[in-house]
Order: C-alpha cells, then structure tokens, then sequence
C-alpha cells in the first residue's frame, strides 16, 4: 500500500511517501508562518518526484499532535480533504511517538534497544509547560510510561524515575532547567532529533495499517492538548 505521511505539528512540514515500508520520496523543510500555502504544492512535488498521482494513494498516516495548534489544524483540514475526496482512510500517529522514535532509531528501522533508560521527548507549549510523555524501548517496541500530557517542566522532571535522554524544541527554553533541577543523569539530544520526521511516520502509520488501525475522515480530531490553566470556549474540530 502506497501511503501519505503528513506532519505540520512543529516549525518544519515534512512528508514522505512510502510503499509499505520503504519510503520512495520525503520533504522536511523550515516553513514560515505562510506554511499552510505551501502544503498542497509540496505534497504534488513529491508525488511527481515519485511519479505517482494522488489517486494513487491507499491511505494517509498523521502526526496528529500535540503541537502547534495553528499548523496542527491546517495539516488536519488539509487531510481530511484528501481522504474525503479519494475515499481513503487515515492512520493517525501521536508526535510524542514520532519524537520517542527520532533517537531510537536509524533512517529506516528502529533499533531493537534503546541505550537509555528513558527518552523523553519535550515540545515547548508556552507558560512553562510542555507537551510530554515518557518512553523506554525494548526489543524494537516502544512502551510508553506516561499518558500524553501538558504539564510544567517541574513536575515532570519529579515524574521520571532514572537516567534520561531529552529532546525536542522545548529544550530552547528549559534545557537549564532541566540541568539545575533533574535528580538522575541527563542527556540532550542533538537538535537534528528535535523535530518530527514524515518518514518515522510513515513507518509507525504502516503498523498501524497492518493491524486496521484505520479512522474516518469525517470522525477523525487531532490530539489537542491544553493546560489546566487554559480555559477552551469551543471545542475544535
């Protein structure tokens, strides 16, 4: 199956094409704030890239969140579409997974261990608290110890129980905090593993496909996480 994998969550857009798990054509590139213009013509540039056309494509797979809201909601509306118009579904991925997976894994396949006791990925969500969840890896399978949360930066730091690698752009803010604060042995990952990839979305969507893990387009809602603090008049769809 040919898939579409999408991330508009973070200040990059990145896509890949994949058939099943190899990945034939991907764009990961800084946008700015016009990036809901360049979408579409990106997404076309692969497919002739690849020499494939949009009907070609059996399903859509989603870094659905959290993170940024604006972009997060322009990804979102943009796949809808497509699915909608193809009759296609969707396989939606949480970016903390994408994230967990950055520092786990090669180009193509993840690595069967992780040499860490934890990876916990950490996306900047304004007022000192972060999108966050806290991860091991073992065996090629990633296990998840921390439901997906806003929370500050000091109460997760007290959450997690032994040697740590970080990553994600909300280490531009709280990386000395963590430093001044952490009680076990940290370690930082480089900034190219800050960032959501397609591809790793493209290879999580797959096992997801491969167990029917599908959603409708019309029923789908991306992670949206908010603050105990913030106070959301509307619910978005």
């Amino acid at each position: 199956m040919r898939i579409l994998a999408v991330d508009t969550t973070s200040k990059y857009l990145s896509l890949a094409l994949a058939e099943g798990e190899k990945v034939i054509a991907s764009f990961h590139r800084v946008m700015d704030q016009r990036q809901c213009e360049r979408i579409i013509p990106e997404i076309d540039k692969i497919l002739k890239k690849a020499k494939l056309k949009l009907k070609d494509i059996g399903c859509i797979a989603f870094s659905k969140g959290p993170g940024s809201l604006t972009a997060l909601r322009i990804g979102a509306a943009t796949v809808k579409g497509f699915a909608l118009v193809l009759k296609i579904k969707i396989v939606s991925v949480p970016t903390l997974d994408v994230l967990a997976y950055n520092i786990c894994k090669g180009d193509t396949l993840p690595q069967a261990e992780c040499p860490h006791g934890f990876v916990v990925p950490i996306v900047d969500a304004r007022r000192g608290n972060v999108y966050t969840s806290v991860y091991s890896l073992k065996n090629g399978k990633l296990r998840r110890h921390l439901k997906y949360s806003v929370i500050p930066v000091a109460e997760l730091l007290k959450s997690i129980k032994g040697d740590t690698i970080f990553l994600g752009d909300g280490l531009v803010a709280y990386k000395k905090t963590i430093e001044g604060n952490f009680r076990h042995n940290a370690e930082f990952a480089p900034e190219r593993y800050w960032y959501p990839r397609a591809t790793t979305v493209a290879h999580l969507g797959y096992g997801l496909i491969k167990n029917k893990k599908f959603e409708e387009a019309d029923k789908f809602i991306p992670m949206y996480l908010y603050p105990k603090d913030v106070q959301v008049r509307n619910s978005v769809k």
